[in-house]
């Protein structure tokens, strides 16, 4: 129950906090929630990640909230390092 809760208020926490990155998709990106895209090399990496972080058996909603974070941290720093 308070996993779900904080699940919800991580994604309403990125949709509000993402809403420039909207313009900025690439055509062959992949939206995850509104305002976070991926490429599959992102998607592999924070897969990777997030069941590298949470062990154990029901835990879906701690990776999916791992892996999201870790797409939006990834698609930023694409994103920066595009225009720089």
């Amino acid at each position: 129950m308070i996993t779900t809760k904080l699940s919800i208020a991580f994604v309403a926490g990125i949709v509000a906090s993402s809403s420039a990155a909207l313009a900025q998709a690439p055509s062959g990106a992949t939206m995850l929630v509104p305002g976070v895209y991926t490429t599959p090399e992102i998607s592999a990496k924070c897969q990777a990640y997030a069941r590298q972080r949470v062990t154990g058996s029901n835990n879906d909603n701690s990776r999916q909230a791992i892996a999201l974070s870790c797409a939006q941290k990834l698609w930023k720093h694409e994103l920066a390092r595009g225009k720089g």
